[in-house]
């Protein structure tokens, strides 16, 4: 029973902190990173951040908040201060502070089809947009070896994407995101090749995205290959981990 009203009390609480951001028209989603499945923890965060702007709106400004000892504000993604500053005092002026990368471009850039495009045009259009991207404050970083057409509809896509806008330094667009079966990098990717996912198993074969196929064909032996290397991957990390206690625990 102690346990049941416990979460109840979390639960009102929690409504409680969102329903303050909503008065102060703040968009939690913007800079917060919700924990449901801890909502203490969630809590906790929400206290500290509705904190931080109830002493912002009294001092008004990054250097007296400073000198209160404000000195991180509690925004997620936290990159660096000075971002992390240019983040959260556009968010308190209900500015935007995510936009896709195409709203960041200084011209519109019109998308070609590729398939309309020679090998020379479309590497050329590649290095064109690289550039453009470039003066955006965005860096390409993918893996070697991918058909270019592959590359430039990747690069397309990053175009439709938000980013959170960025006081200094720059995004770098690598391409992956942790889920190898859905990756258009996999057959050029090291790590791709060693990792046996739970689709591959049902497949019966290494999964590759539609796209990938007009370029590659799994094999018949691919699953056995994959979890080899998924095997041997595994067993190395053992080994790591192993030493690496050894090192924490020398007695």
């Amino acid at each position: 029973m102690e346990n049941s009203n416990k979460n109840i009390d979390l639960i009102l609480e929690n409504q409680s902190l969102k329903n303050e951001f909503i008065y102060r028209n703040l968009d939690l989603d913007q800079i917060f990173h919700y924990t449901s499945e801890n909502l203490e923890y969630e809590n906790n965060c929400l206290n500290e951040l509705l904190d931080w702007v109830i002493k912002y709106h009294e001092l008004g400004s990054r250097q007296e908040m400073e000198s209160e000892g404000y000195l991180f504000p509690p925004v997620d993604p936290d990159i660096s201060p000075d971002n992390d500053w240019f983040v959260f005092e556009k968010w308190l002026k209900g500015e935007k502070i995510r936009l896709t990368l195409k709203e960041q471009l200084d011209k519109p850039y019109i998308p070609k089809n590729p398939e309309y495009l020679s090998y020379k045009q479309l590497i050329a259009e590649i290095e064109n947009l690289i550039q453009i991207m470039s003066k955006a404050g965005y860096s390409i970083d993918l893996n070697e070896g991918i058909p270019p057409e592959l590359v430039y509809l990747h690069m397309l896509n990053v175009l439709e994407e938000e980013f959170m806008l960025l006081a200094e330094g720059w995004w770098q667009i690598d391409g992956c995101d942790g889920y190898c079966p859905g990756c258009f990098q996999r057959p050029w990717c090291e790590s791709g090749l060693k990792s046996c996912w739970s689709e591959d198993e049902k497949a019966g074969k290494i999964v590759f995205t539609e796209e990938v196929k007009k370029y590659v064909s799994p094999s018949s032996v691919s699953l056995s290959i994959i979890r080899e290397r998924q095997d041997q991957e595994d067993k190395e990390f053992e080994k790591f981990m192993k030493s690496e206690k050894g090192k924490n625990n020398p007695f």
